[in-house]
């Protein structure tokens, strides 16, 4: 259990590490969580700043997710930990991202840091979700949409496809798919009012 808990609390901390609002700041003088849409993220960084600016933040976050889960993946591969203790690293860099103690608990979707951790864990699955995030998004122009599609597929790939460890990940997949989902919430609203944003 202590194991858990400390992979939960670096998880945590990694993810809730805002390169958008980091970046922001310090290379261009303003805050993004004042500007578009005010969600700090690769999205509304792309809007603001610009391709590079939008480009690199999502490596970045992507980065958080992988580096938490390989993190707690030494734990459990050198020090006996169970193999919960990845899953919880990958949810709570998610959750971090969402809730950043570093910044007044204000912070992005975590779709990137998401797909850095699913990334870690399951490389193939993860790919072909971005295949389809890409194609949804050449179709609709709305990164919303193809994000909570593709988070909806996330834990049934997980469950069928997964070579091992079926039902925890597709557990993890349900806990990160509702934490996404949850947060699209204003996004679902406008989508069905014909009202999202296309990029």
């Amino acid at each position: 259990m202590i194991y858990i808990f400390i992979c939960s609390v670096i998880g945590y901390l990694i993810g809730s590490i805002n390169t958008a609002i980091i970046i922001s700041k310090s290379f261009y003088g303003k805050d993004i969580r004042t500007l578009e849409s005010r969600n700090p993220g690769a999205t509304n960084m792309m809007r603001a700043f610009g391709k590079r600016a939008g480009l690199l933040v999502f490596a970045f976050d992507f980065s958080k997710g992988i580096l938490s889960v390989i993190i707690a993946d030494i734990f459990f591969l050198f020090l006996d930990a169970p193999f919960e203790c990845v899953l919880f690293a990958g949810f709570f860099a998610v959750f971090g991202h969402i809730l950043p103690v570093f910044f007044g608990f204000r912070g992005g979707k975590g779709v990137a840091t998401l797909a850095g951790a699913a990334f870690a864990l399951m490389p193939i699955i993860t790919l072909c979700l971005l295949v389809a995030f890409s194609i949804i998004l050449a179709l609709s122009r709305i990164v919303s949409l193809a994000s909570g599609l593709c988070a909806a597929a996330f834990p049934v790939a997980a469950y069928f496809f997964a070579q091992n460890h079926n039902n925890e990940y597709f557990i993890f997949g349900c806990c990160c798919a509702a934490l996404l989902i949850i947060r699209h919430i204003p996004n679902i609203v406008r989508i069905i009012d014909g009202e999202e944003r296309k990029i």
